[in-house]
């Protein structure tokens, strides 16, 4: 990928998303994402409701990315993958704060809510991605001032193998200058 097509800079959703969940639900969520050239910072902000008003939990990834080739399935596409060095959580919910507590894990304390706790060694993990282990096989697309990653799995599940790479794009994020809202 050019300079020209950089995925550098603050982007964020142009509007509400919903997503299927791996429950047969909806996520109903707001993106948010500071890259620099060489790393993906993404901030991802789940509701509860539709009308995006009681937070579920924020959920920040951030780490390197690497661009691999042009995309087979979709034109003008890149094939990205990214690894993760930090990730990090704040459930807003009791529904989520009880799940969390569900996944015990000796470097963590107890769950509460909105209490942001954060992993950045290898092997430990929060909700399934590892560090050192968990990679996402992702697709990337500039156009303009959009960016567009690629769609999530119907599953609700997450690309985190080569062959559920996405071969079409979801919502696209609109850059911005700064976030609109504060973190």
């Amino acid at each position: 990928m050019s300079k020209e097509t950089s995925i550098a800079g603050y982007w964020e959703s142009v509007g509400n998303e919903v997503r299927p969940n791996p429950w047969g639900g909806k996520y109903f969520l707001r993106r948010y994402f500071h890259n620099t050239e060489t790393e993906a910072h993404g901030i991802l902000v789940f509701y509860t409701d539709g009308n995006y008003t009681d937070k579920n939990i924020t959920v920040e990834v951030i780490g390197p990315y690497q661009f691999l080739q042009p995309s087979d399935s979709v034109k003008g596409a890149t094939e990205t993958d990214f690894e993760f060095t930090k990730i990090a959580v704040t459930p807003h919910s009791q529904a989520m704060v009880d799940m969390l507590n569900g996944m015990p894990a000796d470097y963590l304390e107890t769950w509460e809510a909105n209490v942001r706790q954060e992993v950045s060694k290898a092997g430990q993990g929060i909700m399934g991605m590892v560090i050192g282990e968990y990679k996402e096989y992702d697709l990337t697309k500039v156009d303009g001032d959009l960016l567009y990653y690629g769609e999530r799995p119907a599953d609700g599940s997450a690309p985190d193998e080569a062959a559920k790479r996405a071969t079409s794009l979801q919502v696209p994020l609109k850059k911005v200058s700064a976030f609109s809202v504060k973190f």
